[in-house]
């Protein structure tokens, strides 16, 4: 159970950041080609700066995602690292239920908004407003499947330091 956990995570992991490396290029791409045809072609591209801002968006929700478990986000590490042991278990404890809840209410309201923007479309591509809005419901989705994967890890880790643990699980074995 546990490679079959780890295995599927680390291939979300990968392919959260294969679609950020992904979308960045195209940014790029397409930020390039708006200033040649710009400047160069003195013909602008109606669609270019449209497109690199919902993309600037979903950079930033799966992005956001991303850094999840790897403990990236802003945090005041002077004030937390100068606390007690126990005080940071109770913070650490408070921040991940805010952040569950903040992220249950986001996806909320990211589905009220699809229902809402279903039949939108871009005002320079023919494309379903719900293409600019998925990112922001899979970032959040993803912040919560990796801070799930955490606090399975964590309590795998300590289930695996505990002496009494190990005491238990040698006995049930045999």
């Amino acid at each position: 159970m546990g490679r079959l956990f780890d295995g599927f995570f680390r291939m979300v992991k990968a392919a959260n950041k294969a679609a950020l490396v992904l979308i960045y290029s195209v940014i790029i791409v397409v930020c390039f080609l708006a200033v040649v045809f710009r400047y160069v072609l003195n013909n602008s591209l109606t669609w270019a700066e449209e497109l690199a801002r919902y993309l600037f968006v979903a950079l930033t929700f799966l992005g956001a995602a991303y850094v999840v478990p790897r403990n990236g986000h802003v945090s005041m590490d002077a004030i937390y690292l100068s606390l007690p042991e126990k005080a940071r278990k109770v913070i650490d404890g408070i921040v991940a239920v805010c952040t569950v809840v903040f992220l249950v209410y986001v996806l909320r309201a990211m589905n009220q908004s699809m229902a809402i923007i279903a039949r939108q479309r871009w005002s320079s591509l023919p494309l379903p407003m719900r293409i600019a809005y998925a990112p922001m419901t899979i970032g959040a989705a993803l912040s919560l499947a990796y801070l799930f994967e955490m606090f399975v890890n964590k309590i795998r880790k300590q289930g695996r330091l505990d002496p009494s643990y190990r005491r238990v699980r040698d006995c049930q074995r045999g």
